[in-house]
């Protein structure tokens, strides 16, 4: 039992480990010093509290690798790479304790030649040998002899080093009744060759890990590729069969890979050549798994299934040309099935700091290990194309069996109950901090794309590129991770619109109702972009509003929703920002707000929520939103959709939604008679039934896209041409962009400088500059200036702004009602003061606060108001008649 292990190794634990994890004195002294574990330079201490071989580590210590203490078994786990289970039983067997009557374990007497100063005993090839103590083997002199055949072996092998001195012998059994092959360790111990015999009170064949057969090649021809056949009387032949490779084997059969030493095959090009049977293929097929660990290119042999049961390359009766022939014919990759785990060790499915990794599955992998952020790890499916995060205590089996199959975690992580799922948790932990941090950023979904100067179209199921159709799950090289989603039609097959069949498109836009005629042109240009807004290093949004009957839904539902076809997120009434950002994930698709009023409070809060989200989508360089959960995680989103609401009246109140939504508004319809009404929209009822559909969607949708390039050539012509025209680098960015989506329609090639401007000066821009020309300071203090108050005169009480109080108060005059005292009491009332050149106004009085109750300004208005030209603190300002005393803003009488 484990429990009965530990106690008897309490206080031992320095000799165990340098028994078996092979740790010099050193680096068991409570002194810090590096890590026999991760390898850190100085965060590392042994000192054995309680005799529990206690040690700690800043670095990679504790539960989860992130620093802390453990135990002294945690230690030889890591350092050997060993499961719990391994351990304890390497533990007992060199403690010498076994079995009592009861199950339980006791000691055994050692014999006198327990050598501590080894590394790990391997699985022995004679049994009864499991409970015995293990000794050191030595090294052989280098004039040694070749030790006799022992009684039922039939050949033999030398094991070398990599200068090809000698280090051990294995010598080959008889298969018994059984059938199954048996090894005989001969080692050089205490003089000469060892004898193994059931009777030895110690086993000491070679410890792991154990050199290669054939390692001595290796070393001197790095760059010949590597054949790995199964035994060394099938090296030996196989070596014949193949003179350009380097055949290597290992010792002790299929079950005893994990026990060899394949380092040296780091980076070398490698073909695995199983014998003819399914253990044979079961154990090449984990070895690939080690073997693409150390950054190996490796290849698979598959025999042919007619050959007899347990053929290999000793029994082919080839010629070296026959061989190589056949080495071509059978080999295959590996199944998706039985390759690696996720990627993270394969230099080419790293994530990298400038260089690409694949987007699909990681080249046939069953997944792929994107990396860690946080508390949790990403994995991407090569099955499903989809992004997995998983926290820390998800790595469950319930959890993976979703990236993999079992059968994968079974040929991968072996045990005797099925497998080893808490070595599968610490494998996977390691690959995610080897594959380093993985920002959520780089999910993308559907939409149009630019990555790495080329455009992109994700489609939900598959990647359109220039150069053709990628499915989801096939590996596509991208930073970016291209997860999949519910399927779009997308444009398809069909023929691009040709800039004569999208002259109708304009044509209609133009035609319905708009109070400034240049609304027809960005309502166009929006619904162009819309479709490839992920693409767009600026995304502009529009508002559409309009009094009833003025034609709104019509706009919406004929024209806007036919022509965006499924590439649209459409949405209405009391939907909130939340449900919007959680509906649009990663995908950069337009949204259509229908309904968009805000009358009562709720919906105006819920409005701002909405223009809030809006506003961050805008830039592509605009920060992430961050949203939190009672768990304590944290979600990261990235919002790239443009938007379009529509409403009878806008819910703008910043600035800065000002400058990013376009105002259209469409003409009160009681303002034509009604016979000239009736007959506009006969006209265009049967234009829209005629012209605009779906199918025409879909060909407007694929000329777009296939102008990507040019459109964002067009759309940095078409900014500086608009930044000029409005003085405003941030009114550039919005009608620049519109304006070069609405280019896209009358032309297939970037326009000049000229031609850009020419396009600008053509329309009135009038009613757009007014509706931002005001910044936030001004719009502030007009706001607090045209709020209306009550004036208790003699006999009456009258009605005038706040402005015309002060221009009263300011100029010492009165009307016929009001006196320039009486206007200045007034004033004071509310937080306002006359003190030529300025007017002082509290930085918190309640009145203005609940003047700007529903701005953007209601809480730190003194903030903004000193952004007035000449405006400066003052304070502490008596309010007389008020009964207060604040400080204030100066804000000079000529500014306003």
């Amino acid at each position: 039992m484990a429990t009965d292990v530990m106690t008897a190794a309490n206080g031992r634990w320095r000799d165990i480990l340098e028994a078996l994890a092979g740790l010099p004195a050193e680096q068991l002294s409570n002194r810090h010093q590096p890590c026999p574990a991760c390898g850190g330079r100085d965060r590392y201490r042994f000192d054995d509290r309680d005799g529990n071989g206690a040690w700690f580590c800043n670095q990679c210590g504790g539960k989860d690798h992130l620093g802390g203490g453990g135990t002294g078994i945690d230690l030889l786990m890591r350092v050997r790479r060993w499961s719990f289970c391994q351990a304890c039983e390497e533990v007992e067997r060199y403690l010498g304790l076994e079995p009592d009557g009861t199950g339980r374990h006791r000691p055994q007497l050692a014999s006198s030649g327990n050598g501590a100063g080894g590394k790990a005993p391997a699985a022995t090839g004679l049994p009864g040998h499991a409970s015995r103590p293990w000794r050191q083997p030595e090294v052989p002199p280098a004039d040694a002899a070749p030790p006799e055949l022992e009684r039922g072996a039939i050949a033999q092998w030398c094991y070398r080093d990599a200068s090809g001195a000698p280090l051990f012998w294995i010598q080959r059994l008889c298969p018994g009744r059984s059938g199954r092959k048996g090894f005989l360790h001969r080692v050089w111990l205490d003089g000469g060759w060892h004898r193994p015999s059931r009777r030895d009170p110690f086993s000491c064949e070679w410890p792991a890990p154990r050199p290669l057969y054939g390692l001595p090649d290796l070393g001197e021809r790095p760059e010949a590729p590597v054949l790995v056949v199964e035994g060394e009387a099938t090296a030996d032949a196989a070596a014949r069969l193949f003179p350009e490779h380097v055949v290597i084997s290992w010792a002790n059969g299929t079950n005893a890979i994990a026990k060899a030493d394949w380092q040296p095959l780091s980076g070398r090009g490698v073909t695995l050549w199983p014998d003819a049977d399914a253990p044979g293929r079961k154990a090449m097929v984990r070895l690939a798994a080690l073997l693409r660990e150390q950054g190996c290119c490796v290849q698979l042999v598959d025999p042919p299934a007619d050959l007899p049961q347990g053929w290999d390359l000793a029994d082919a009766d080839w010629s070296p040309a026959e061989a190589a022939e056949h080495l071509q014919q059978w080999l295959q990759p590996l199944p998706a099935d039985e390759a690696r785990l996720g990627g993270a060790s394969d230099p080419e499915d790293q994530e990298p700091t400038s260089a690409e990794s694949p987007a699909g599955g990681g080249g046939g992998a069953p997944f792929q290990c994107l990396g860690y952020d946080g508390e949790a790890s990403y994995y991407r499916s090569g099955r499903t194309g989809q992004v997995l995060r998983l926290s820390r205590s998800a790595h469950t089996a319930t959890h993976l069996v979703a990236l993999a199959p079992l059968a994968h975690w079974e040929t991968l992580y072996p045990s005797r109950t099925g497998v080893n799922w808490s070595a599968v948790a610490s494998d996977l932990y390691e690959r995610s901090i080897a594959a380093g941090l993985f920002t959520p950023d780089r999910i993308r979904g559907r939409g149009a794309w630019w990555d790495d100067g080329r455009p992109l179209l994700h489609l939900g199921d598959r990647l359109v590129i220039p150069e053709g159709e990628h499915l989801i799950t096939t590996p596509f090289r991208s930073r970016y991770v291209y997860q999949r989603m519910p399927r779009l039609d997308g444009p398809g097959d069909v023929e691009p619109l040709s800039v004569q069949e999208a002259a109708v498109i304009v044509s209609i836009a133009n035609r319905f109702h708009w109070d400034v005629p240049a609304s027809g042109t960005l309502l166009v240009g929006w619904m162009v972009l819309g479709p490839i807004c992920g693409s767009l290093r600026w995304r502009p949004h529009v508002w559409l509003t309009g009094g009833a009957g003025s034609g709104k839904s019509a706009i919406l539902e004929r024209y806007i929703t036919p022509l965006l076809g499924d590439f649209a997120l459409p949405v209405s009434g009391s939907t909130t920002e939340a449900a919007v950002r959680q509906s649009i994930c990663s995908d950069a698709v337009p949204v259509v707000f229908d309904e968009a009023e805000s009358n009562e409070r709720p919906d105006q809060q819920r409005m701002q929520g909405i223009l809030s989200l809006a506003r961050v989508a805008s830039s592509e360089s605009g920060a992430a939103l961050l949203k939190g959960s009672p768990s304590g995680e944290v979600s990261r989103y990235r919002v790239r959709s443009m938007f379009l609401l529509s409403s009878i009246a806008t819910a703008l109140k910043q600035g800065a939604d000002r400058s990013r939504f376009a105002q259209l508004t469409l003409r009160n319809p009681a303002e034509l008679p009604k016979s000239e009404r009736e007959l506009h929209w006969a006209s265009l009822d049967r234009d829209l039934d005629r012209h605009i559909s779906s199918e025409l969607g879909r060909r407007l949708i694929a000329r777009t896209v296939g102008l990507i390039p040019m459109i964002r050539q067009a759309e940095g012509v078409f900014t500086r041409a608009a930044a000029r025209h409005f003085d405003s680098q941030r009114l550039g960015d919005q009608y620049g962009t519109l304006m070069a989506g609405a280019w896209s329609l009358l032309s297939d090639v970037v326009p000049t400088q000229e031609e850009a401007e020419q396009c600008i000066a053509c329309h009135d821009w009038e009613s757009y500059s007014q509706s931002t020309e005001l910044s936030d300071e001004q719009r502030c203090i007009q706001t607090i200036l045209q709020h209306p108050l009550r004036v208790e005169c003699a006999d009456r009480s009258v009605t005038r702004t706040i402005g015309e109080l002060v221009e009263l108060a300011a100029h010492q005059a009165h009307d016929l009602e009001i006196s320039a005292e009486l206007a200045a009491q007034a004033l004071a009332r509310q937080g306002l003061r006359l003190e030529p050149p300025h007017l002082l106004v509290s930085n918190t009085a309640e009145p203005i606060a609940h003047i700007l109750r529903e701005s953007a300004w209601a809480h730190g208005w003194a903030v903004v108001l000193l952004r007035l030209a000449g405006a400066q603190r003052r304070g502490p300002v008596r309010f007389c008649g008020a009964g207060m005393v604040t400080r204030a803003v100066a804000i000079p009488l000529a500014v306003l």
